[in-house]
């Protein structure tokens, strides 16, 4: 998955003079980063909803999610601004 989105940003480059290649590519690294981030947090607060058994309520585990999606909201507009002509990725 990160290495499309990589190669999708590269491609970009070579159409877009004001666009640097490190900001670009630094963006779909955090991209990339963000996304693994907010699956980690949701699979954790998937298990701890599993096992909960009305027992807890998972705060702590949904704060880290809530905390991983305010990074990919930024890190999805960074890799907007940065590579502007980078294709749209189809949903998995």
């Amino acid at each position: 998955m990160g290495s499309h989105l990589l190669a999708a940003a590269l491609v970009a480059l070579t159409v877009l003079p004001d666009a640097t290649p490190t900001d670009c590519r630094s963006a779909a690294v955090d991209y990339a980063a963000a996304v693994a981030s907010v699956t980690d947090a949701l699979r954790t607060y998937e298990v701890c909803i599993g096992a909960s058994r009305g027992h807890s309520q998972c705060s702590a585990e949904f704060d880290e999610l809530d905390g991983a999606h305010r990074e990919f909201e930024d890190a999805a507009a960074e890799y907007r601004q940065a590579c502007p002509l980078a294709p749209p990725r189809e949903p998995r």
